[in-house]
């Protein structure tokens, strides 16, 4: 692991909690949003691989994700466990506007000036991402640095905790070098810390 690596912001289990369910139900976009913030932090996906994802890629049955789209040498499938995540998609897909795009814009068509016409069905943005996950979180009252990186960060962090199997969380997050995937190791530290030891002796 690089020394000079920055250790990332991680959500602690409560604060998973109060951003999984920041986003209300009334509206079309709250529920996409809801179904992408779940389901990143049920797979530790990326923001270009959530974009790019196709209605193809998402198999519901077994809980594969196959992706097609993603960063040189992370091509592969991704498995979840959370039938919530499941329900989510599926709410999603009901209202879903025609798409090349599985997560797409819902907005009106209308003329922005500077910006060209706007329509339902576009490619939402890596932008948009980010923005979305900040807004939510500041919703929930987070004090935190939160990005939608973060919410791989959580995955993987919480992840570790639950299996302790550093090879399986490489696999998952399809890092090409485990090198890479050791920094969540010292991200687990902070909830685990010395309860790792306890019963331990020589």
């Amino acid at each position: 692991m690089n020394k000079n690596m920055k250790i990332p912001v991680v959500l602690d289990l409560k604060e998973i909690e109060v951003l999984k369910n920041a986003p209300g139900k009334r509206y079309k976009s709250q529920k996409r949003d809801r179904a992408i913030i779940w389901l990143t932090l049920n797979t530790g996906l990326r923001a270009d691989e959530v974009i790019n994802l196709k209605v193809e890629n998402i198999d519901l049955e077994n809980k594969v994700i196959t992706l097609t789209h993603a960063k040189k040498g992370s091509f592969g499938s991704v498995v979840f466990n959370s039938d919530e995540v499941v329900k989510l998609i599926k709410d999603w897909l009901k209202i879903r506007p025609k798409s090349e795009w599985f997560f797409c814009t819902i907005t009106k068509s209308k003329n922005i000036a500077g910006k060209g016409v706007t329509k339902p069905g576009n490619k939402l943005s890596r932008q948009y991402l980010t923005s979305m996950v900040k807004k939510y979180a500041k919703k929930a009252g987070m004090e935190k640095r939160v990005s939608f990186h973060t919410l791989r960060h959580t995955y993987a962090t919480w992840l570790y905790l639950e299996k302790h199997d550093i090879e399986l969380v490489r696999q998952q997050l399809r890092h090409k070098a485990i090198s890479t995937t050791t920094i969540y190791t010292q991200t687990a530290w902070q909830f685990e810390g010395h309860k790792a030891i306890v019963g331990f002796q020589l």
